[in-house]
């Protein structure tokens, strides 16, 4: 098996997807080298439902194979799935097109708790969303200071907190 390429599942680059491949299989391990404690890629491999092993410095770290696709043009890539979530496709070339990834708030949660207890849905999100729906001023609390943009769709996530789509649009319309 020769070293392919990596990506990461968080934009802080602490859950790290190692691929490898072999003739015409690609293999991949995951791991959270920076972060000790182990709690990160327990909770993480729990909800995913992967197997944990120790890797040679004896950390633990999931592996599994990537299945490979055919698309209907006959091109070939690699599919890097979490359950039933699409992460990345990977390609020949060495091109990874990431299509979800775990929020800092998640990975914070998972790391500093031994029993993390949100599911996979809440954990790992698509990184795209429907233009319309976007976003395009900040969301800030008032008086007693203003929470990190991490913290409030953390608190949205696990109180399951929905905004109607009226006061998305009216968020939209004042941030031109």
């Amino acid at each position: 098996m020769t070293y392919f390429t990596c990506f990461f599942l968080d934009d802080e680059k602490d859950i790290i997807v190692s691929l490898y491949k072999d003739l015409d299989r690609m293999w991949y391990v995951l791991s959270t080298p920076n972060h000790h404690t182990g709690n990160l890629i327990r909770n993480l491999a729990a909800i995913c439902k992967l197997t944990l092993s120790e890797d040679e410095n004896g950390m633990l770290v999931a592996k599994g194979e990537v299945p490979c696709f055919i698309d209907g043009n006959n091109e070939e890539s690699y599919i890097f799935s979490l359950r039933d979530v699409e992460i990345a496709k990977i390609f020949p070339d060495k091109r990874v097109e990431v299509m979800a990834s775990v929020p800092a708030i998640a990975k914070t949660l998972m790391s500093q708790t031994k029993n993390y207890q949100l599911d996979l849905n809440k954990t790992v999100f698509k990184t795209y969303i429907n233009k319309n729906l976007k976003f395009r001023t900040d969301l800030h609390t008032h008086m007693n200071g203003n929470l990190p943009a991490d913290i409030l769709i953390a608190l949205g996530i696990y109180h399951q907190i929905r905004y109607p789509l009226y006061y998305v649009k009216k968020t939209e319309s004042r941030a031109h």
